[in-house]
């Protein structure tokens, strides 16, 4: 019996120990992220004066975050986090929206908005404008969705429906490390003698794959070659599915476009009263402005890329529901330039960006792998406008579900949205496409439920 006592009182002490040692070492992580919050955080005058640094570290996170803040977030992995910002994630590679079946049941149906090149996805023969309801045999519904994504990291069962015969085939679909390029596709289309218009689908905004080569912007700087070259009257950006990105890059696209003076203002960011204080010592006045580019520059300063400008008077964009961020952001600073034409649906209304922040010492990562990714900044065009917070209301509202079981490949000329902005440049109206809208149930997730980092804004501060 002594020795049961013995067993059970040097359990309970080991458990002590084990608590007293998870309490110390969240403290440790929650000090780092208290002490970067009060600096850097958009709105450090809500953070609340008395914490708990003993909680876990995501839960201490939340705790001071402001009501205002729908988009700070924390990882537990500071590399998984820059992986995903580049566009580096584990996954099978395609993309897709949810809604409910109809708007009293509970279970959710899903389709596929795009398939990524040379993906598993790709090879489990998915594609755009597949409809599916289970995940691993299981029926989405409102209540696991949630859950059922979270499995979609490794390797599952997809339910494809089959709209002929109203059965469901089960696709199984790999999972890999994949590094998504942002540039989806291009094309130029001749609609007569006199009129040609570029469009191209654009994901998310990156520089690279996170190695300083500035790969995917000179890609995209080669497609306006291409673009300049064939002398395009109009251009479309589909922008449905793109949740943001790194500002520079929606800086430099915007150049692109415009071909707008480089002593003209892109934009003016507004930081924390502390932070914009200091920066606007170390910087002077203009810390805060950011100009239109007539050259792509690396981190280091070693190579400059001159941009192929359009110079063009008006820009057509079509949007979503997932469009946000750095999206709206290049909205937002081309519309004192030139008119900009949204087709598609409301967008997300992220005005505010974020910085990455995490243990830069290879010493103190040991003892702390996390990052956190807070909003620090808030962002206005160059007449000072940043009211967008609720999103953009497009010209003509359309949604590209609305033919249901009849989704058309992007870039082909009958793709609703794409049909739509096409009818627009030749005058038309879509008024067929504006009455189906009403009848579709509102989306309720998405692929990007699993990556919150494809809906962000991020920015790179100077040096403090």
């Amino acid at each position: 019996m002594l020795v049961c006592v013995v067993c059970i009182a040097s359990a309970f002490s080991s458990c002590d120990k084990d608590d007293a040692k998870t309490e110390e070492n969240n403290t440790h992580v929650n000090n780092w992220i208290l002490e970067n919050m009060e600096v850097f955080y958009l709105w450090n005058d809500k953070i609340p004066s008395k914490t708990d640094k003993t909680l876990y570290p995501s839960d201490y996170f939340e705790t001071l975050l402001s009501d205002e803040d729908r988009f700070s977030w924390i990882q537990d992995n500071y590399t998984d986090l820059l992986n995903a910002l580049s566009g580096v994630t584990k996954e099978a590679g395609y993309d897709f929206k949810l809604m409910k079946v109809t708007s009293t049941d509970p279970e959710v149906i899903g389709y596929i908005t795009y398939v990524k090149p040379q993906s598993p996805a790709v090879a489990a023969s998915l594609k755009r404008g597949d409809w599916f309801l289970t995940i691993n045999g299981e029926q989405l519904t409102v209540d696991n969705y949630g859950t059922l994504l979270g499995g979609m990291g490794a390797a599952h069962k997809i339910g494809i429906v089959d709209w002929d015969t109203e059965t469901i085939q089960e696709v199984s679909v790999d999972v890999t490390v994949y590094e998504e390029n942002p540039l989806l596709l291009d094309t130029i289309y001749t609609m007569s003698e006199d009129k040609k218009v570029g469009y191209f689908v654009y994901n998310f905004f990156a520089r690279d794959n996170g190695d300083g080569s500035m790969a995917y912007e000179k890609e995209l700087n080669q497609m306006f070659g291409k673009f300049k070259e064939a002398a395009i009257d109009e251009l479309i950006i589909d922008l449905r599915y793109n949740g943001g990105g790194a500002v520079i890059t929606a800086q430099a696209l915007a150049s692109m476009v415009s071909g707008v003076s480089t002593s003209k203002v892109f934009g003016i960011t507004q930081y924390n009263e502390q932070f914009g204080q200091y920066l606007r010592g170390e910087y002077g006045a203009d810390y805060n402005k950011s100009y239109f580019i007539d050259a792509l520059k690396n981190e280091k300063g070693t190579e400059t890329v001159p941009i192929h400008k359009l110079g063009l008077g008006k820009l057509y964009v079509l949007t979503s529901e997932r469009t946000a961020s750095a999206s709206e952001l290049l909205v937002n600073a081309l519309t004192p330039f030139m008119e900009v034409v949204m087709i598609g649906g409301v967008t997300v209304g992220k005005n505010v960006g974020s910085i990455t922040i995490y243990e830069e010492n290879p010493e103190r990562q040991k003892t702390n792998k996390w990052g956190i990714q807070p909003i620090v900044a808030k962002f206005a065009n160059s007449v000072g406008f940043s009211d967008y917070g609720y999103g953009f209301q497009p010209k003509i509202f359309v949604r590209e579900d609305s033919t249901l079981n009849d989704i058309k490949p992007l870039g082909d000329v009958n793709e609703l949205v794409l049909r739509a902005a096409l009818n627009d440049i030749a005058g038309l109206t879509p008024a067929k496409t504006r009455a189906a809208v009403r009848t579709m149930r509102d989306p309720i997730g998405s692929s990007a439920n699993r990556m919150p980092v494809r809906q962000n804004m991020y920015i790179t501060l100077p040096k403090r």
